[in-house]
């Protein structure tokens, strides 16, 4: 037995899928000195899914394994397109278990139930750290996922995690557990382990509302007919204007509507949680969102420029280090969302550097551009501290460990 924690990095940009999963793992697998354990996995949607995973299963073997598809991937070499990144974790006093929730388009709350109890077959959640989940991005409601975690947990569980993307189709999402590919359902691992290690969690945006405040009327989970008793795109379109308009559904990603929570507060300002809309229906003036906004809600119009976004993650990994309380990060996960990607454009790579800068370079780091994101406004603060969903957010997840 070992008495440490054994964290490594791969990737690849093999144009051939087996290939590339075989470059991955083997980058991956260098200089370790102990074989892994549990292994994430995030590739584009342009690779054949299950020869990626099959070139990967060839040097790893058979291991516990979570991921899926993303709108862009990033790694401790940076942010990077049509690649696949590969994180492999061992350790004699962590503990990693593998779970999955299917059919989630069905019924979002009980594929997140689902998830939960396969994970109880498997291990304790008593001395869980984090769970982390991925579940499809295109299987619905994405509150009422975190609502069925929680529900069949019971207990208090830290969650945070990434919706899977399609780059940019929005159509199908593709899901990885345990060496298969799937379609429609969410896989999550549990790590967990003793005092000796603890997580940071930061969570920021950088979008600022315009100034505006409107009310919800009219709404059927994430579908929103009606604010301020107006047809809900009407109203939009009026906020847009024409030009902006035009861009329907994309001008979504760079003007989120902010839900505003009147009980909670961050600084002084009343905190909002993003909400991105996936599509119009122009028939029915109606806006379907990544999650619902429930009726009478107050909502606000939001935008950031570019460098709002990378000031944003700047800001979340400093949060999430200071969540940690001294402990030295040893692996960093890294969600964003799709949108702050489309904003940035060409200066996307400067979002994660503000990540590294803070961090420091050396520390193993995965994760993606989502189409939504979890994790606690700020787990430090008992009202802040429970799960929630978030859009063109930056959730950045650090496990660090003690003296």
């Amino acid at each position: 037995m070992f008495d440490d924690l054994c964290v490594t990095v791969g990737t690849s940009n093999n144009e051939d899928s087996f290939s590339a999963g075989v470059e991955a793992a083997k980058a991956a697998l260098t200089d370790r000195e102990h074989p892994p354990e549990a292994l994430l996995v995030f590739g584009s949607c342009r690779f054949e899914h299950r020869k990626l995973l099959e070139g990967i299963a060839s040097v790893t073997g058979s291991l516990p394994m979570v991921g899926g598809t993303t709108a862009g991937e990033i790694s401790t070499c940076g942010f990077g397109t049509e690649s696949v990144v590969l994180m492999a974790l061992s350790s004699s006093v962590l503990s990693f278990a593998t779970g999955i929730g299917k059919r989630m388009s069905d019924d979002e709350k009980a594929c997140g139930g689902a998830l939960v109890q396969d994970l109880k077959t498997k291990a304790s959640l008593e001395d869980a750290l984090t769970l982390v989940v991925f579940p499809n991005g295109m299987g619905g409601d994405g509150a009422r996922v975190i609502e069925g975690l929680h529900e069949e947990a019971e207990t208090p569980l830290e969650i945070v995690g990434g919706f899977l993307g399609d780059e940019f189709r929005f159509d199908s999402t593709f899901q990885f557990y345990d060496g298969e590919v799937y379609r429609d359902t969410m896989p999550g691992l549990l790590i967990s382990g003793t005092d000796r290690y603890r997580t940071g969690i930061g969570v920021c945006s950088g979008f600022e509302s315009i100034g505006n405040r409107f009310y919800c009327t009219n709404a059927e989970g994430n579908t929103v007919r009606e604010f301020d008793n107006t047809p809900a795109l009407d109203l939009y379109k009026e906020f847009l204007g024409e030009e902006r308009s035009g861009r329907l559904p994309g001008v979504c990603l760079e003007y989120p509507f902010g839900l505003i929570d009147r009980k909670v507060s961050v600084a002084g300002k009343e905190y909002f949680q993003l909400r991105c809309g996936l599509q119009v229906n122009e028939e029915e003036k109606s806006i379907t969102l990544a999650a619902s906004i429930p009726e009478g809600a107050a909502i606000t119009l939001t935008t950031a420029s570019r460098g709002d976004i990378i000031n944003g993650a700047r800001l979340a990994t400093e949060q999430a280090m200071d969540s940690l309380n001294g402990a030295t990060p040893r692996a960093v996960l890294v969600f964003s969302c799709v949108g702050r990607r489309v904003v940035l454009g060409r200066r996307t790579g400067e979002e994660i550097e503000a990540v590294k800068k803070v961090l420091g370079r050396s520390v193993p780091l995965v994760g993606f551009y989502t189409y939504g994101e979890i994790g606690p406004i700020d787990k430090t603060q008992e009202a802040l501290a429970g799960t929630r969903f978030h859009n063109e957010t930056v959730v950045v997840w650090i496990l660090g460990e003690t003296e």
